[in-house]
């Protein structure tokens, strides 16, 4: 689906649809309701809000509703929304006009994996069905790529990468779709730990579909592993450029904005996404490294705190805030928050040497020396240097 929105500019109409897809993805369906509806009030032809509309009536089991919503977004793009259709009409017991339904999802672009559909759990309520049951067994729904793809996938899952690989390359041979081969090669080489060749394997899944935001996404993820911030910039725009609506896509161009040295622009494009999703711990720690990246301690200990109330079991929110009240020199604050660090995370040596910096400027050398000594068996250069100086 093309997006409505125009790039870096949000109308009175696009403010209510983005807050109605955050409450949606929130699991608040009645408020997505009511701001999907005020979005249409403005902008009564925008098939994103009846689709969201349509999933907020579904989870509230308003099936016959949410099948009036997924009928108009059919309309304006075939089969986006037909598994939902399915889906509705296999809770209101609907065998006859859920295979229709079905018929039309598994001849569309979005067609979901057999193995998906199978274990659907609405799908599923009319799996002793005659009708369902003869759709299934005299249907050929899936090809031979489709058939690549799942393999691929349950080999992978074994973690059978080089069989995983061995499939695709067939699939490859046989000169079918090549965009989704090479995604999945580079998925199966991540998780293999090769960044290298993912990123090959990406740049030529783009070069086949230079429409898909998520084949941007990935690859600027791995540029911006390997300290290419201006190239994964420019991936991450091309991505929010395909789909604007997709707030997610700005917390990575902000990271990429502030090593690049953009910190105004990745502040506003942190700030904008918090709009919408004030309850992501995750974006407000991100937040606060792009604060602490530049300089700005207080701003991002306000991040960092947020973070931690939303979530106290990632150790990365207290490692993040211990090194920050490193800088700001409240070193007993930073010594309890990189202990509860190390509790989460004993192998973390980042926040080994912080805490026994702390603990060294508060005058606890038994444990400072400790941590030091933990982080040199870790690997760690910097804590050889304290260690030396601290600890004869």
């Amino acid at each position: 689906m093309v997006p409505f929105f125009a790039l870096f500019s949000q109308t009175k109409a696009e403010i209510f649809y983005l807050t109605g897809k955050a409450k949606l993805e929130s699991g608040q369906n009645d408020s997505a309701l009511y701001y999907i509806d005020k979005s249409l009030e403005l902008n009564f032809n925008n098939p994103d809000a009846f689709l969201n509309k349509g999933l907020a009536l579904y989870r509230l089991s308003q099936y016959k509703m949410a099948i009036q919503q997924f009928d108009k977004v059919e309309k304006a793009s075939k089969g986006e929304a037909s598994i939902w259709i399915a889906r509705c009409y296999a809770e209101l017991g609907d065998a006859s006009h859920c295979v229709e339904a079905l018929q039309a999802h598994l001849t569309s672009n979005y067609r979901l994996p057999e193995s998906t559909l199978l274990l659907d759990p609405a799908l599923s309520k009319l799996e002793n069905d005659p009708q369902y049951i003869d759709f299934w067994k005299n249907g050929s729904w899936y090809t031979g790529f489709d058939q690549t793809l799942a393999e691929a996938g349950y080999l992978t899952k074994l973690k059978k990468y080089p069989e995983a690989l061995d499939v695709l390359s067939d699939g490859l041979g046989k000169g079918y779709r090549k965009a989704p081969i090479y995604a999945k090669r580079a998925e199966i080489y991540m998780l293999s730990g090769n960044e290298k060749l993912a990123l090959e394997e990406l740049t030529k899944a783009i070069e086949f579909d230079r429409k898909n935001p998520e084949l941007f996404t990935k690859r600027a993820e791995l540029l911006y592993m390997a300290g290419k911030y201006k190239a994964a910039l420019e991936d991450y725009n091309a991505a929010i450029k395909l789909d604007p609506e997709e707030l997610r896509y700005t917390i990575g161009r902000a990271r990429a904005l502030s090593k690049t040295g953009n910190y105004d622009e990745a502040v506003n494009d942190m700030k904008n996404y918090l709009q919408y999703y004030p309850g992501s711990d995750s974006a407000w720690y991100y937040f606060g490294m792009i604060n602490y990246e530049n300089g700005n301690y207080f701003d991002a200990l306000n991040c960092f705190s947020t973070s931690l109330k939303i979530n106290q079991k990632d150790a990365r929110y207290f490692a993040a805030r211990g090194a920050t009240y490193l800088k700001t020199r409240t070193y007993q604050y930073a010594w309890k928050d990189l202990s509860m660090a190390l509790d989460l995370n004993p192998n973390d040596s980042e926040s080994y040497l912080n805490k026994g910096i702390a603990a060294q400027n508060t005058g606890n050398m038994d444990d400072a020396c400790f941590c030091f000594e933990m982080a040199k068996r870790m690997g760690n250069k910097e804590a050889f240097n304290y260690a030396e100086k601290y600890c004869k």
